[in-house]
């Protein structure tokens, strides 16, 4: 005995009880078996309804938790006002009005990440989520896991179905740090996501597309790396739709001082302090370093500076050079001794030496 189940005139499901004796069903009056078929009918709906808000919940729930990891993580506003600086805001402007992929490119500590949440933030998603994954952290073993999701079973230790970064940053975007670390094997799976925007969970035989904008971030030359066939040249064609290269801060001495002044505001609410400033001279002092690590170091050398001194001087107090401690601080980072001039041995020696500092 049976009957089909709707739901608002859409098949629903099926309803049937098996009996091991012919007419055993005799007495069951019509009615009563449509009551039944009903009360069936609306226990499943509910149970679709409910079993889709715990999914929907769950993924709100991971959602939130890359939001919170990505507030603990935000950096500073790209402050400043060099030609250079004024440039790539030009091009962020324009680029973020778009959906095209972005490759930014720069030295260690330039503020890519500050870049791409710039990018993020005057798009069309702004209001959707921006998850960061930092490929450099990401094991070769579950670096697929964690981009594109896996099923319970998939592998020893997956005790449940999880969502990769593809799918909580679904309608929004995907923020791609140290790209050029990822492996080659995972690179592949990377480019066909890029290509037909389709994502497939670890151990699921099923595809569903992913709408994710997608940012990278690399401190490597890629174009270098695929001469070296250390990463693929499709995918880096895939990646540089819109590239965009960050300068360095020796290269923009005139957003030192706002940049500090920024740091020196943070380190105030910090520590808990009155007032904190710069003297010309220590202004003077920051210009004239080279900064290998960039704002960041930067960012380093005045929060320690306003700690030391605060220490000693109070709440309400004036940074001087010598709160700075560059180089007895930084070892690595000083500049090279000047180099006698020795009269090179035989022209085919004669030029310049060049040195590169490990930035």
């Amino acid at each position: 005995m049976g009957c089909a189940l709707y739901n608002e005139n859409t098949l629903f499901g099926v309803l049937s009880a098996d009996a091991l004796e012919p007419g055993v069903f005799d007495g069951v009056e019509d009615h009563i078996f449509q009551t039944f078929a009903a009360i069936a009918t609306v226990a499943l709906r509910y149970e679709t309804f409910i079993g889709a808000l715990e999914r929907l919940a769950q993924h709100r729930g991971l959602v939130a938790s890359e939001l919170v990891n990505e507030a603990m993580q935000r950096g500073g506003q790209m402050l400043g006002e060099s030609p250079a600086l004024r440039e790539l805001k030009r091009n962020v402007g324009i680029v973020a009005r778009s959906d095209l992929t972005v490759l930014v490119m720069g030295e260690t500590g330039v503020g890519k990440e500050v870049v791409a949440r710039a990018i993020h933030a005057q798009s069309q998603r702004a209001q959707q989520p921006l998850v960061y994954v930092n490929c450099a952290a990401l094991p070769e073993s579950l670096a697929e896991s964690e981009l594109f999701g896996h099923m319970r079973g998939a592998f020893t230790g997956a005790n449940a179905d999880r969502a990769g970064k593809f799918e909580l940053a679904d309608g929004g975007t995907l923020f791609l740090d140290e790209v050029g670390e990822l492996p080659l094997s995972i690179q592949a799976k990377l480019l066909r996501a890029l290509q037909f925007g389709e994502i497939q969970r670890l151990g699921s035989d099923k595809s569903h597309r992913a709408n994710v904008r997608i940012i990278a971030a690399t401190n490597r030359q890629l174009a270098e790396e695929v001469k070296a066939g250390q990463f693929r040249a499709d995918l880096y064609h895939r990646l540089s739709v819109y590239p965009l290269n960050v300068p360095p801060l020796r290269e923009r001495p005139e957003d030192i001082a706002p940049l500090a002044g920024h740091f020196l505001d943070q380190a105030r609410m910090h520590l808990g302090l009155e007032r904190v400033s710069l003297a010309p001279a220590t202004i003077k002092a920051l210009q004239g370093y080279r900064w290998p690590g960039n704002v960041r170091e930067l960012e380093h050398v005045v929060l320690r500076a306003a700690l030391r001194a605060s220490a000693d001087r109070g709440r309400s107090l004036v940074l001087h050079a010598d709160d700075l401690d560059i180089d007895a601080d930084f070892p690595a980072c000083r500049r090279p001794p000047p180099r006698r001039r020795r009269r090179p041995a035989t022209r085919r020696w004669q030029g310049r030496w060049r040195i590169f500092s490990a930035g």
